[in-house]
């Protein structure tokens, strides 16, 4: 036996000592070979064969061989052998003096270790170990010996000299696992117990037949020495298959035992210990692994390596996870060119086999084997135990999945049964109740343990039709035919009418049938039938009521007016979401001198009375200022005219003239809360004009403020529901200039809206809000027709057309919703025949929006035909060109094989601030 690939390295300050005590063992063992060279020397021991000088080369031959003709095995990190070099040292001890047997040996340990490239420090111990055996069995024999030539005494000498040999062998090898594993003697030697009877003993008692075979050979004929090989090379292949077939026994046997641990439980998951355990021990591998792909598709690793006996579940490494991902079976070694080589080192193994688990074609992971140990087994073999066993584990793994997922049913279907609001209870051949949901024992009164086993629980219910006639569920065998449904008779008194379905049922054998009942309480349906009356009345009050809202609302909304160099836009909030108007209130209206007339006021008061009275007041101060009133008198004007017909009427008012040619601007007040001049880099400026509100003593403007509005700059007129929502007003007007600071840049519209919610946001709403913007613009041609040109698989360019029409629309100051919604109607129908392109155009022209869509698909000759009536209520085609003709004043169709063209005229009404307002209280103006 030789320790021919033992550890040694040096990776640090221990290791590194671990080594020069290696050194210093291997200088005590050279100095031993030294000392029994003298020992023959100075005795002139002479040996018991005479054999011939030109034998030795062919014997130092055969000691290269025989330790290259060898079979190694691996206790933990250490790699043995065992060889037939004491086999082939008999002759040379038998035929040479002890100088020439150490010399020869020395030698072919040597270039041994050259063909093997052996470390310096490993070579150099095979070197002085067996050198000394070599000497040592060599220095016995010549002692023992008294006679010459191949006696039955010699030989037996010869025996003796082999045994010392064997002895200091095998007691260097211990005495260095000790020094360079750091261990006692007594804890190597327990380790080497399993290999001491086949390994020692077993291997020194072949090497002994052998060498005495070769010693008789070598007695007899010069020419024998040609022929040791032979027998070498016959019992390296006994060897070879002794270890082969011992391998392949231990890997089946652990297949079984694996297989069978992982079966035995239901959930093959408990039992992952004790399977990989039984992996481990039967591939005698330093640890096992099982790589499993969840529902998730991610991966779950369970790794177990000896002394422990529970599997440890982490995270997946990224060896792992490309092992997962082979295709085949597959051995990894860290010091081959595999690509895997790098992260199996890395990984601290030194390698690994792996094979895929698949059930069915479905991949469910991968079994992984690190650091094989024992005898000497093939790959090849190794690696179809290990898919065999990957197949059975794929098998079962799913199996136990299937399982799991019938639990996993069974668990959902009892949650559904024991949580639904319908009573399901199941009933035997003979009427008996089989079970009861809890929804029965609520609309029963009935416990579960009350009526098991029971086959009059429906009589004692009084169980009957609604006409009132006996119904008998326990013959329900001998008749099924039962009625929907029952009325019962519940153990507190209380009447419930139920809604029954009925399903019989066999059981799995087929022998007995049972009758599924779900039973459905309608009772709170009837009892609820007259609050439903009376909620559909009261939604047909409601109704009405936001229609006449609805018309308030476009009553008091002005329209906007055609003006260049202007984009007006409102926002409005009533205090009292219910009665979406109140006594804040606008006006604009172009005045013949071309300026134009600008109004907020604010009404004391709320709801339906206090928009009649804002009403009044902007009537009022549109007429004054049509009458050419000059500004600073406005407000006076106005309050001697409404005084005189309603003396309580208390608002105040903030009136205003801008002329869009110049951009100059006149601001007078009535009590009214600071109009803001906002700069598009967020400069805010605060129009200081002041005077007395309406109703008020000192009524009237105080001045009148002139400004010019620079291109982009706004206006902003609000009430006090702004600045008043937080309580303090001065805190409100500064948040209010912040924000229009903050928001300046958003168009005019999106300017009012922001205003209003970042006023109301967090804050109790008390009082009507509202705020007016006016923003200069400069004056520029508006396009009278529109196209846009879209590919029928690009869904953005479809909608970045309806897109671009809704914005025309919206700038030309039209409503947007009838040609919006007939213009997607014929790009839908345009996209799915269209090969290549669809067109949309858009032109006005008196008062009307004419759509035209064209398309380059197949056409269809009927097509002019359809959407003339209301399609079928099962038909799915028609229903957008009959959408089509009904919003549409006219509609051509031409539709040929080189495409299709639909053109229509839709009303283009012009755009109301309760247009764009939005419902339930919110009002907001339009863009230009």
């Amino acid at each position: 036996m030789t320790p021919s690939e033992a550890t040694t390295g040096a990776d640090g300050p221990a290791d590194r000592a671990a080594e020069w005590r290696v050194v210093a063992y291997v200088a005590t063992l050279l100095l031993g070979t030294v000392a029994t060279v003298l020992a023959g020397l100075t005795w002139d021991l002479v040996p018991p064969g005479n054999g011939p000088w030109l034998g030795l080369p062919f014997l130092a031959a055969a000691l290269v061989a025989a330790e290259q003709l060898r079979i190694r095995y691996r206790r933990g990190s250490d790699v043995d052998a065992i060889t037939l070099f004491e086999a082939v040292l008999a002759p040379l001890l038998f035929t040479f003096p002890p100088h020439v047997v150490v010399v020869t040996v020395a030698i072919s340990q040597a270039i041994t270790a050259v063909l093997r490239r052996t470390v310096w420090i490993k070579a150099a111990f095979n070197i002085s170990m067996w050198s000394l055996a070599a000497g040592v069995g060599s220095l016995v024999l010549g002692l023992l010996v008294r006679e010459s030539g191949a006696t039955l005494e010699s030989l037996g000498f010869l025996v003796i000299a082999l045994a010392a040999v064997a002895v200091v062998n095998n007691t260097a090898f211990t005495v260095v696992l000790a020094i360079s594993g750091r261990q006692s003697l007594t804890s190597v030697l327990r380790g080497l117990a399993p290999i001491i009877v086949p390994g020692w003993i077993g291997g020194w008692l072949v090497n002994l037949l052998m060498g005495l075979l070769f010693v008789l050979a070598d007695a007899g004929h010069p020419i024998a020495v040609v022929l040791f090989p032979m027998p070498l090379v016959v019992l390296h292949l006994a060897y070879r298959g002794y270890a082969s077939a011992r391998t392949d026994r231990r890997r089946l046997t652990g297949l079984r035992a694996a297989v069978t641990a992982l079966s035995e439980p239901l959930r093959p998951f408990d039992a992952i210990d004790d399977y990989l355990c039984e992996v481990v021990r039967g591939f005698e591998s330093r640890a096992a692994a099982l790589v499993v792909l969840d529902e998730t598709g991610e991966y779950d690793t369970y790794l177990l390596a000896p002394p422990a006996s529970t599997a440890e579940e982490r995270q997946t490494t990224p060896l792992e996870r490309t092992l997962a991902n082979a295709s085949e079976p597959t051995r990894v070694a860290a010091t081959d060119g595999h690509p895997l080589a790098a992260k199996l080192a890395d990984a601290g193994w030194r390698e690994c086999l792996c094979a895929p688990l698949v059930d069915e074609h479905r991949r469910l992971g991968v079994l992984i084997v690190y650091d094989r140990t024992g005898l000497e087994g093939t790959a090849t073999a190794d690696l179809v135990v290990l898919e065999a066993l990957a197949r059975e584990t794929a098998h079962t793994l799913a199996r136990g999945r299937l399982f799991e997922s019938v639990l996993e049913e069974r668990r959902k279907l009892d949650q559904i049964v024991s949580t639904t609001s319908d009573g399901i209870f199941t009933l035997g051949e003979d009427g008996s109740v089989l079970s009861w949901n809890s929804a029965c024992e609520q609309i029963t009164g009935l416990t579960e343990a009350a009526v098991l086993g029971q086959r009059d629980t429906m009589q004692c219910l009084e169980a009957r039709t609604t006409a009132g006639s006996r119904v008998d569920f326990s013959g329900w065998a001998a008749d099924p035919a039962l009625p929907h449904d029952i009325v019962i008779t519940t153990l507190r008194g209380a009447h419930r009418r139920l809604s029954c379905s009925t399903s019989p049922a066999a059981d799995v054998d087929g022998r007995s049938e049972t009758l599924v009942v779900v039973a459905r309480d309608i009772t709170p349906v009837e009892e609820h039938e007259e609050l439903r009356e009376q909620l559909s009345r009261l939604a047909e009050a409601q109704a009405a009521q936001r229609l006449v809202v609805d018309h308030l609302q476009k009553a008091v909304a002005p329209e906007p007016p055609e003006i260049e160099g202007a984009d007006l836009a409102v926002n409005y909030v009533a205090s009292d979401p219910s009665s979406p108007t109140g006594g804040d209130l606008y006006d604009w209206h172009l005045l013949p001198s071309g300026e134009l007339h600008l109004a907020v006021v604010d009404v004391l008061g709320h709801g339906v009375a206090a928009t009649k009275a804002a009403l009044t007041v902007v009537h009022t101060l549109r007429f004054i200022a049509v009458e050419g009133t000059p500004l600073d008198r406005v407000v006076a004007r106005a309050d001697s005219l409404l005084s005189a017909q309603d003396s309580d009427l208390v608002a105040t008012v903030v009136v205003a003239r801008y002329n869009p040619a110049t951009g100059d601007l006149r601001v007078a007040s009535g009590g009214h809360p600071p109009a803001l001049v906002v700069g598009a880099d967020g400069e805010v400026t605060q129009i200081a004009a002041t005077g007395g509100a309406i109703g008020w003593p000192a009524v009237g403007s105080d001045n009148v403020v002139t400004v010019r509005l620079r291109i982009h700059e706004s206006l902003v007129l609000y009430t006090d529901g702004l600045i008043e929502a937080r309580k303090d007003i001065l805190e409100g007007m500064d948040s209010l200039v912040r924000h229009a600071s903050e928001v300046a840049y958003l168009p005019a519209h999106r300017l009012a809206e922001e205003l209003v919610d970042r006023a109301l946001s967090g804050a109790d709403r008390r009082d009507d809000s509202l705020a007016l913007v006016l923003r200069r613009t400069r004056v520029r041609a508006r396009p009278e027709r529109m196209r846009w040109c879209s590919d029928p698989a690009d869904a953005a360019a479809v909608k970045s057309a309806r897109r671009g029409l809704l914005e025309w629309l919206t700038n030309e100051g039209r409503a947007a919703d009838d040609p919006l919604l007939v213009a997607s109607e014929l790009l839908a129908n345009a996209v799915n025949v269209a090969r290549d392109s669809v067109v949309l155009t858009a032109e006005l022209l008196d008062g009307l929006v004419v759509l035209e869509v064209s398309d380059d698909g197949p056409g269809d000759a009927n097509l002019d035909s359809r959407g003339r009536r209301l399609p079928d209520a099962d038909s799915e085609a028609g229903r957008g060109l009959f959408l089509v003709r009904c919003l549409s004043e006219q509609v051509t169709i031409l539709s040929t094989t080189e495409g299709t063209v639909i053109r229509c005229s839709v009303a283009a009404r012009r755009r109301s601030a309760a247009t764009d307002g939005a419902s339930a209280g919110r009002l907001v103006g339009p863009g230009r």
